[in-house]
């Protein structure tokens, strides 16, 4: 079985559809920056040169006049990649929700470390300059892990490094590890993006923070001993009450992914099994005993309170390749430890 089988599926001459529609496409809502970010993370990793060509040039004709970059893009009739159709930013997608789609094209573009391409390079430039401005950690952190795979400490690197730390000590107290006051999706690329700190510069308070805001995050989203993400329905705010659904691969793939730095900064084996328990959630260890990748390697949205969503969009077949990718490097599978199955 391809393990990009799934997402070559949702893949056009354009780019990666946002949403699918039960198992087919979706191409009513268009194409996402983020998603045609993280899928040239996970091509690049495969070294699928088509896949990286195609959600590469994406980013290239999404540039603005001003230098950033569009969020989405609407096709109007089938002529042809980009022959008829429009980019735009939505007006009701907030601010903070665009950064964090620049932050993870930062990330992707920094990890195929091409500087040969002057399009990509200015686009670099600019989302660069434009990090000093941003609130979301999941926006910082995702560029850090862009920057750290800079051979140097660029001075973005050292104040996005900077306030994330600041963020977690004006938040936190005895029972509250953490960096804002409540968990939302995709948590766990914080404190990833502080144990990838850790293992490339060797920082310390980074890996403090790590050390401390996993076993927050380990402690806090599972329910007897099971992984359970937390429900985006309501979330969790600090001093009130975790929303049990709806459950989504993100934030299973960001925790294996998270779990992975963790064991190779520590060698600790608490981040091994707690590993593998998480890329297990996706094969029915949740607390739903149902598994989410169907017999096509195909992975659905989310785990919800009568079983899960049916749709299988970009996000969660993206986050459920770098959750397999970080198996696959631990040597875990779907039924615990040993060799993973090799899809590829």
């Amino acid at each position: 079985m391809d393990p990009l089988k799934k997402i070559k599926s949702l893949t056009t001459g354009i780019g990666i559809y946002q949403h699918g529609r039960l198992n087919e496409p979706n191409p009513e809502f268009g194409y996402a920056l983020e998603d045609q970010a993280r899928a040239l993370i996970v091509a690049n990793e495969f070294k699928d040169k088509n896949l990286k060509e195609i959600y590469l040039n994406f980013i290239i004709k999404a540039k603005r006049e001003d230098g950033l970059l569009y969020h989405f893009y609407y096709e109007n009739n089938s002529k042809g990649p980009f022959k008829d159709g429009s980019f735009r930013n939505e007006e009701h997608n907030s601010k903070m929700n665009i950064k964090e789609a620049y932050g993870l094209t930062l990330w992707s573009l920094l990890a195929l470390k091409n500087k040969k391409n002057d399009d990509i390079e200015k686009i670099i430039e600019n989302l660069i300059k434009d990090t000093y401005e941003w609130t979301s950690p999941r926006a910082i952190s995702a560029a850090l892990l862009g920057l750290l795979n800079l051979d140097y400490q660029c001075s973005a690197e050292n104040y996005l490094k900077t306030k994330l730390h600041n963020y977690y000590f004006e938040t936190r107290s005895d029972n509250w590890e953490w960096f804002e006051d409540y968990l939302v999706y995709a948590n766990a690329i914080i404190p990833w993006t502080l144990w990838e700190i850790y293992l490339k510069r060797k920082c310390k308070t980074s890996f403090k923070i790590a050390e401390r805001t996993t076993k927050f995050l380990i402690d806090n989203c599972r329910q007897n001993n099971v992984p359970s993400p937390i429900g985006n329905k309501d979330w969790y705010t600090r001093g009130g009450s975790k929303a049990l659904f709806d459950q989504q691969p993100i934030d299973a793939g960001y925790m294996v992914c998270c779990l992975e730095k963790a064991y190779h900064a520590t060698k600790d084996n608490i981040y091994l099994s707690w590993a593998e328990k998480w890329y297990r959630w996706f094969w029915g260890n949740n607390i739903n005993n149902i598994p989410l990748i169907d017999e096509n390697f195909a992975c659905y949205d989310a785990l919800t309170p009568e079983g899960v969503n049916l749709n299988q969009g970009a996000e969660s077949n993206i986050c459920f390749l770098m959750a397999y990718l970080a198996a696959k490097r631990l040597c875990l599978n779907e039924s615990g430890t040993g060799n993973i199955q090799n899809n590829s």
